[in-house]
């Protein structure tokens, strides 16, 4: 009989444990038995047998309650932490990573979560995030899900040739209701399969590909049926409507099948230059006017307006604007940041105060620090964005330099002002969906910017040291600048603040 010992290493010892109970209510539909101990008294360890092999599932609750912590799950949750991983200590091997929240799927909270996605796909660990489709927003409405997850996952399965997944669950009748829709009993058949797999020393991903074809196709049908509820236009609709072929390629290259073909996917989920966007899409390109004024917001909006640059929705809100006496205080808190920097040259000058921020109006006394409603911006030449930086901060001038050559750009911007925000959620998910969305490694690669026109250098860079943590770690890998406040760029990838 073969055994096998599997450590399940969680957020929460109720996360590990859910997960164990849910494995094993899949083992006993395939006709295996179970049983359940504690190790001194608290630590669950379930049991699988059958008359072929055995497994151990044993929890391990909260990940740095437990020293020392082994060297693959430190590196995974550097990017993230998910809410539960599948560990075999025998081999130092993570053989699955998964995402499940039941937090309304509104605003950014949709998107908060997605550099786990991204993490786990860069170590080539499949994942899965299981998520609500629908939500109870606080103002007592339904909301849907978000299709960033779902389009950065597909992108990822085929860029990394390992599954990738979004499950959702519940329906606009019964939201947030585990027990509809399909999602949850898809996610633990399928971790299942992969731990029977590795159990009986096969290829962990043997037998999986039918699997993924069925959740593959269930995220390009949500693609289909939300996608306009949220952008303008949706590149390659076509392959996305031929669900059931498109959903097979996918999953060849996430079971890394060595006949996959690419071709079969060519322009899947990628935004092409301006000239190849629809006409009714590119005559919708205006300049906008800003909440707040910031000037190189102000010529993005311009250069949309020219035909430089496009974006992709008129639905981005606002958000809830802060009062008066929070955003005083962190500009406050921001100057301070701002004056631990060594002198630059050409010099850089803080230039923010609270009476730049309009009011609202309202009789709260709040103001507004959303500039450009806009937070994506699709540019076709680096080189034109390049100019248009330097026109708003001369400062710049020459000292920006593509790797690339002229290439397209995705442009993001967080008009973020409380300090420290912009390393943690849900802006690192953010940016991490949008810049596998956008482009970053698609075929015909984007460049990626990221502007904070509210917050300043000294976060990422001081004195030559590199910031740790998990939004450092995101935006060195998928970022090519960020620019801050007062025309400060920073490359995190080779640690110069320019």
């Amino acid at each position: 009989m073969q055994k096998k010992i599997i450590e399940i290493w969680a957020d929460s010892f109720h996360e590990g444990n859910w997960c164990c109970e849910n494995i094993s209510k899949c083992a006993v539909d395939m006709g295996a038995s179970i049983s359940l101990e504690y190790l001194n008294g608290f630590q669950p360890k379930y049991v699988i047998k059958t008359a072929t092999y055995e497994l151990s599932l044993i929890v391990y609750g909260s990940y740095k309650s437990w020293s020392p912590m082994p060297t693959p799950i430190k590196e995974l949750i550097n990017w993230g932490k998910p809410d539960f991983i599948a560990y075999d200590s025998e081999n130092d091997k993570i053989l699955f990573a998964v995402e499940e929240t039941a937090a309304t799927p509104t605003g950014n909270q949709a998107t908060q979560r997605c550099e786990r996605q991204y993490g786990s796909a860069r170590f080539k660990i499949p994942y899965w995030y299981l998520i609500s489709e629908f939500g109870v927003h606080r103002d007592g409405g339904v909301r849907r899900d978000s299709i960033w997850p779902t389009i950065a996952a597909i992108k990822l399965s085929i860029i990394k040739r390992t599954p990738c997944v979004v499950l959702h669950y519940s329906d606009i009748d019964n939201p947030e209701d585990y027990s509809i829709g399909t999602g949850l009993n898809l996610l633990f058949k399928s971790l299942h399969k992969l731990l029977v797999n590795y159990v009986q020393e096969i290829d962990i991903l043997n037998g999986m590909k039918d699997y993924l074809v069925e959740q593959y196709k269930e995220m390009l049908v949500f693609l289909l049926s939300q996608w306009e509820n949220v952008i303008d236009f949706l590149p390659s609709e076509a392959l996305i409507k031929d669900s059931q072929n498109t959903s097979k390629y996918i999953a060849e290259f996430a079971v890394n099948d060595p006949s996959a073909d690419r071709s079969k996917l060519n322009g899947l989920l990628e935004w092409p230059t301006i000239a190849s966007i629809p006409k009714a899409i590119r005559d919708k390109q205006t300049a906008k006017p800003l909440l707040k004024y910031d000037k190189l917001c102000s010529l993005f909006e311009r250069d949309l307006g020219l035909g430089k640059a496009y974006s992709l929705s008129n639905n981005a809100g606002s958000g809830k604007p802060p009062t008066a006496d929070k955003i005083s205080l962190w500009v406050a808190q921001q100057k301070a940041l701002f004056d631990r920097s060594p002198k630059l040259e050409p010099e850089a000058v803080f230039t923010m105060k609270t009476s730049d921020f309009p009011d609202t109006g309202s009789n709260e006394n709040r103001r507004h620090i959303t500039t450009a409603k806009n937070i994506v911006y699709l540019y076709d030449s680096w080189n034109e964005l390049k100019t248009t930086i330097e026109e708003a901060f001369p400062r710049l001038k020459g000292k920006l330099v593509s790797p690339y050559g002229d290439i397209p750009v995705f442009v993001y911007v967080s008009n973020s002002l409380k300090p420290g925000r912009l390393f943690g959620d849900p802006f690192t998910g953010q940016i991490s969906a949008f810049s596998i969305a956008f482009g970053k490694f698609d075929p015909a690669k984007r460049m990626v910017i990221a502007y904070f026109p509210h917050q300043v250098h000294t976060q990422a860079i001081l004195n030559g040291v590199v910031s740790e943590n998990k939004g450092i770690t995101i935006m060195t890998e998928l970022t090519d600048y960020i620019i801050f406040h007062a025309g400060v760029a920073v490359s995190l990838s080779n640690g110069r603040v320019i």
